[in-house]
C-alpha cells in the first residue's frame, strides 16, 4: 500500500502540473483567427438608439404616442380563480408542514 503511494504522489503533481499549464496557456494555432473574432463591430448605444428613432418619427406619431393613456389592467391575480386555488394550496401545504413538524417521530436532542 505504501508503494502505491510513493508512486502515485509524483503522478499526481505531473498531471496537474499539465492540466494546470492547459488551462493557462492560450492555444498556438489559429491566434490571427481568434483576435478577429474578439474585437465585435462598435454598436450604438441604446440611448443613440431610442435618440435615433425619436427623430425618425412623425410629430403626428409622437403626440399620439404621448397623449395614449396606459391600458387597464384587470383583476389582481390574488383575486381571479387560479390566485385563489394557488393561495389554498399554499395555505394547506403549510399546514401540513406546521403538522408534520410538531408530529415528527424523530426524538433528538437538536430539536
Amino acid at each position: 500500500m505504501i508503494h502505491c503511494l510513493k508512486q502515485a504522489r509524483p503522478l499526481a503533481g505531473i498531471l496537474a502540473l499539465v492540466v494546470g499549464l492547459t488551462l493557462v496557456t492560450p492555444p498556438a494555432f489559429g491566434a490571427e483567427a481568434q483576435t478577429s473574432v474578439l474585437v465585435a463591430p462598435a454598436q450604438p448605444t441604446l440611448a443613440a438608439a431610442a435618440a435615433a428613432r425619436v427623430e425618425a418619427m412623425s410629430a403626428a406619431a409622437l403626440t399620439q404616442a404621448v397623449t395614449a393613456t396606459p391600458p387597464t389592467r384587470g383583476k389582481p391575480f390574488l383575486k381571479t380563480g387560479k390566485g385563489a386555488v394557488a393561495m389554498v394550496l399554499m395555505a394547506s401545504v403549510l399546514g401540513y408542514m406546521g403538522y408534520s413538524f410538531s408530529h415528527d417521530r424523530v426524538k433528538s436532542p437538536a430539536k
